[in-house]
């Protein structure tokens, strides 16, 4: 009786072990994969999802000056709709902003609507960029989002995508000049010419769920620089600027409540 009684408690113990090393596991998908191959998996479990909520921060900052917006709303696949520092809904770049009525492109707006707009960043462009980005990706420290256990992923924008970003800058400070009293009608300087490629950079960092290889943050960071002597005396721009975007994604495939205007479906092709 001693005999079966201590066999049979073996085997509890051994199926015991045996489930707590299957559960350690399924709680971590990543096990001994290197950082370009959790990517690779993560991007790839994302493009398997039909939506998420989304919980965006976007800072502008010149020198001491700091332009701050949030936003929060739902990601479909590339559209994307958020409230916050506007009301915004996107496809793809393309961009429509709610003043009252109308939905009209950020360069179409005034005010407080047009600086909201042109603060947010759509965030499948993020997930777009991050699995074309050439540069090596390398872990950096785990981390917690929102209690979600994550792997950290950190990498540098290829100068190719740098290029395309440092456009996109220049383009937002020309909005932003031509937008400024006494500036108006009057700017014969493109910004665009004036960035700074190789002093120039910009970051991302991926957070991945280590139980579903979900991403459930990417943070993109761009410090441009300016040419010397590529402005008019007149242009004064400071040495540190830089802009930040911070998304934060949760419910994934769950359903996330916000109501889309039938002029917007129209206008950007949304069923």
């Amino acid at each position: 009786m001693k005999r079966t009684s201590a066999a049979a408690l073996a085997l509890l113990l051994l199926a015991g072990a045996s489930a707590q090393a299957q559960d350690k596991k399924d709680a971590d998908r990543i096990g001994k994969d290197k950082a370009p191959v959790v990517l690779k998996k993560a991007l790839a479990e994302v493009q398997k999802k039909k939506s998420a909520a989304i919980s965006e921060a976007s800072e502008m900052a010149t020198g001491r000056q700091k332009l701050t917006q949030n936003y929060d709303g739902v990601l479909k696949k590339d559209f994307a709709a958020a409230k916050g520092g506007a009301e915004v809904y996107a496809k793809g770049a393309t961009i429509l902003v709610n003043t009252g009525g109308r939905f009209d492109p950020p360069d179409q707006v005034q005010g407080q609507e047009a600086m909201g707009a042109q603060a947010f960043k759509n965030p499948s462009i993020l997930i777009d960029e991050a699995g074309k980005v050439a540069t090596l990706p390398q872990f950096g420290p785990d981390e917690m989002v929102d209690g979600k256990d994550c792997k950290s992923i950190d990498m540098t924008a290829d100068p190719v995508l740098l290029r395309a970003q440092l456009k996109e800058f220049g383009e937002r400070l020309n909005r932003t000049f031509s937008n400024q009293i006494g500036f108006a009608g009057a700017q014969v300087f493109d910004l665009r010419n004036a960035m700074d490629e190789k002093g120039s950079a910009a970051t991302y960092h991926v957070c991945v769920g280590k139980d579903d290889l979900l991403v459930y943050r990417i943070q993109w960071v761009i410090r441009p620089k300016i040419k010397p002597g590529s402005l008019p005396p007149m242009v004064r721009l400071p040495d540190d600027m830089d802009q930040k975007i911070d998304v934060k994604f949760s419910k994934w495939d769950e359903d996330v409540a916000f109501d889309i205007p039938g002029v917007v479906k129209a206008k950007l092709g949304i069923k």
